[in-house]
């Protein structure tokens, strides 16, 4: 009963769903591979690794060609183009949304508060077909948890810095033992375990993460013919 409470009552506003579900219209729900590489503050700094490294840890695991979104504190541009040669759609948060704020680009008219762009990215991350993870970190597994209530083709854990083999990936000796002194590693009990619809809330006739996902990006593409912007006053949390 308390996880089924967690999923349907602290949940994210909606406006971050809806943010999210324009750039995810865009590369299309569960048809991209989403990143997020910790690079600055984070203490672990054997979790550190280059681009490159990071690129040959997860490649078996990536569809060749397929899109990749990048959520990353890493502040040099060029930092991840190794990327492009075999994914030239490589995406970050400035490719969607730094035109938009000034009226170009695919998203314009389409503005986030700056206090939620965190959010917005854990959101974008969790429709993503595989997630790589940041492994110490707590950005990630909030992402985890909602790739489970979204309902994600693949839950498991694969953090960025570790090399990982298609053989691997399948194997339960590779994912981590959750224990209470992980408390950045979401065990799937926090979603395998809650069932049933979830109480109406609001605005929407459903409050399940999942469906609201759906219908945000099935929204979405009425919503940026209009300009929308979700720093109005309907768009509050």
């Amino acid at each position: 009963r308390v996880r089924q409470t967690l999923r349907d009552g602290v949940r994210y506003a909606d406006v971050v769903w809806e943010a999210a579900s324009h750039v995810v219209a865009q590369m299309g729900a569960f048809r991209f591979s989403s990143l997020h590489v910790r690079r600055n503050e984070l203490q672990y700094k054997n979790e550190f690794t280059s681009a490159n490294q990071t690129l040959s840890n997860i490649e078996p695991l990536l569809r060749r060609g397929e899109p990749l979104y990048i959520a990353t504190d890493e502040t040099r541009p060029a930092f991840f183009d190794c990327f492009r040669a075999t994914h030239p759609r490589l995406y970050r948060w400035s490719d969607f949304f730094d035109d938009a704020g000034v009226g170009h680009g695919p998203l314009s008219g389409l503005t986030v508060p700056r206090k939620l762009i965190g959010c917005v990215e854990q959101a974008i991350c969790a429709m993503g077909r595989r997630f790589f993870r940041t492994g110490h970190s707590t950005f990630s597994g909030y992402v985890s948890r909602l790739r489970g209530f979204v309902g994600a083709p693949d839950t498991n854990e694969y953090p960025h810095h570790k090399a990982w083999s298609r053989e691997s990936a399948t194997s339960p000796q590779q994912q981590p033992r959750h224990t209470g002194r992980m408390y950045f590693i979401e065990d799937p009990e926090m979603w395998t375990t809650t069932v049933g619809p979830a109480r109406p809330k609001r605005r929407r006739s459903s409050d399940r993460t999942g469906e609201l996902m759906a219908e945000s990006i099935d929204e979405a593409g009425a919503a940026l013919h209009g300009g929308a912007t979700l720093d109005s006053p309907n768009h509050a949390a």
